[in-house]
């Protein structure tokens, strides 16, 4: 990684933060289909379940299994196409490892209620190494020492000898070999000479899915951004959802409904996250009038608050029935990121142009 030294034989991919993203979206929506499957299917035992000589095979195996294939995939094979297949392997693997979690912590098991909040925080902690390896690749691009980038360059000229490099893919490579800010070194030229001789490939054409996907991401960015009523919703949902909680664990106290809860614990940390998030929540929606931009970092900490703190304490008191809860906040929070993102854009660097002459 750019921090650490090339000695300790750490560098990180172009691609780090897509294949991240994959093994994560890929691992949340293993879980939620495998106790879809589950619910339905009335967990059914393969191979007979436990008990009277029975055989119970958990999909804890077959996780640990698809795990070790994504692994190998990585290890034996070179270029982009085996990161991306050991991510996407990888990622069903330790859905299918995490899910059955409860296991190796309690004696209940399978059923062990806070299993699905521990769930929702390895899966909280894999989002936040995503975001971190974005950040860091986004300001690396500048600040990555030569040594580094020659790394780069050297991995993507290895994928262009495999199956050959689109021109925006060279471009990008040789701007990137290029923006040293320094004088170039005998290996930079060597490297740009090998990204030139590379074949060249066809840019491929999106898969049908892919381009619904962004029409869709497009269509809904178009309709979001700018549009202050959302923000007002936004807030306003923000506010009832953290209001609502508190609302309902009253009720329940009230008549009741506590009276054979076991989980005190997380019903006094949602407690606390929903009081902070709704004190947030009411400054910002305050703030909409005089400081928009305050109002909107104030209700999106709202909504982080939530999402990496009292969702975990929901999927445990509530287990998965607290999906809809955690789609709705994440609605809320992509509203408010996206008019935090129309801001005013910062002092650009100037990037190098991939066609500029590089010489030792």
């Amino acid at each position: 990684m750019p921090r650490m030294t090339l000695a300790r034989g750490f560098l990180r991919t172009a691609s780090a933060a897509a294949h991240l993203r994959l093994f994560v979206l890929v691992g949340v929506a293993t879980v939620l289909v495998t106790r879809a499957f589950l619910v339905l299917t009335d967990y059914p035992k393969l191979g007979g379940g436990a008990g009277h000589g029975g055989l119970h095979i958990a999909h804890m195996l077959w996780g640990g299994l698809l795990m070790l294939a994504g692994l190998l995939v990585m290890l034996v094979f070179t270029g982009l196409a085996s990161r991306r297949r050991g991510a996407l392997i990888g990622g069903v693997g330790f859905g299918l490892f995490i899910d059955e979690v409860g296991k190796l912590v309690a004696v209940d098991g399978y059923f062990y209620r806070p299993a699905a909040g521990l769930i929702y925080l390895s899966f909280v902690a894999l989002t936040g190494l995503t975001w971190w390896v974005t950040r860091r690749g986004r300001t690396d691009r500048e600040t990555v020492s030569g040594a580094a980038r020659s790394a780069a360059a050297a991995d993507t000229a290895l994928h262009g000898a495999l199956c050959g490099l689109t021109p925006q893919d060279r471009d990008e490579a040789l701007r990137r070999l290029r923006a040293t800010g320094g004088p170039a070194t005998a290996l930079d030229a060597a490297l740009a000479a090998v990204l030139e001789a590379v074949p060249e490939r066809p840019a491929r054409r999106p898969a049908p899915h892919h381009e619904l996907a962004r029409r869709a991401r497009a269509w809904v960015t178009a309709r979001v951004s700018g549009k202050r009523p959302l923000v007002h919703i936004a807030a306003w949902g923000a506010t009832l959802q953290a209001a609502l909680l508190l609302v309902a664990i009253a009720v329940d106290g009230l008549t009741g409904g506590l009276a054979d809860e076991t989980q005190w614990t997380a019903i006094a940390g949602a407690l606390a996250c929903s009081l902070t998030s709704l004190a947030l929540s009411l400054r910002g929606t305050a703030l909409l009038r005089r400081d928009r931009s305050a109002a909107l970092r104030t209700l999106r900490a709202a909504l982080l608050v939530d999402l990496l703190l009292g969702q975990a304490f929901k999927f445990t008191i509530n287990q998965f029935s607290a999906v809809a809860g955690w789609l709705i906040s994440l609605a809320l929070l992509y509203v408010l990121s996206a008019q935090l993102g129309r801001g005013p854009a910062g002092p650009r660097v100037r990037r190098a142009s991939a066609r500029e002459p590089l010489t030792a």
